[in-house]
């Protein structure tokens, strides 16, 4: 059980451990390089310009946390739950959100292209102008989801959970086309 602690730069290396927990913790500039924290849990944690590439979360739980300028390239976050959370311009290229439950969750200014976010529990989840070109949301309810200002190429989605997704005009032509609809644009 880690408390009240703040930690400034260097590399937490190797680390693999479940039932850890975090209350109340800072991270600054720090790499958690090949760690696998799979079960541990997060609260009031804060993680700042740290690097979790490829870093195991699986099954861990997060409560009122921030991810500040992080690396998350390729960690994997499937299964976890994820409460009152805010992604803030992290690179999330490769993250695995698959099976996460998430309630009150921000991805603001995030590059989440070749993402997985499948089949995920969203209740108040959102996307601020975030890359999410060949993202996974297959077999997750979209319901009230804004990607109106979030940009993609393409996207993977159930079109039976999409309904009541908020999408931009440009955005609705394009599933309209993958629909088959022939689109006039006058």
């Amino acid at each position: 059980y880690v408390e009240k602690v703040h930690f400034d730069g260097g590399t937490i290396s190797g680390v693999e451990g479940e039932r850890l927990s975090f209350d109340d913790v800072r991270f600054k500039d720090v790499s958690f390089s090949r760690s696998a924290l799979q079960s541990a849990e997060f609260v009031d944690v804060v993680f700042d310009t740290c690097d979790f590439s490829n870093v195991n979360f699986q099954n861990a739980v997060f409560h009122r946390c921030e991810f500040i300028n992080s690396k998350l390239t390729g960690a994997d976050f499937a299964n976890a739950k994820m409460g009152h959370i805010l992604f803030n311009e992290c690179d999330g290229r490769y993250i695995n959100f698959s099976f996460s439950g998430m309630k009150e969750v921000d991805f603001v200014a995030c590059n989440l292209t070749d993402g997985d976010f499948y089949e995920c529990g969203f209740k108040a989840v959102r996307f601020s102008v975030c890359k999410m070109d060949s993202i996974n949301l297959s077999e997750t309810d979209l319901k009230g989801v804004d990607l109106s200002d979030s940009t993609y190429g393409q996207i993977e989605v159930t079109l039976t959970k999409l309904a009541g997704c908020i999408v931009s005009k440009e955005q609705a032509i394009g599933f309209a086309r993958v629909l088959g609809l022939s689109v006039n644009e006058d």
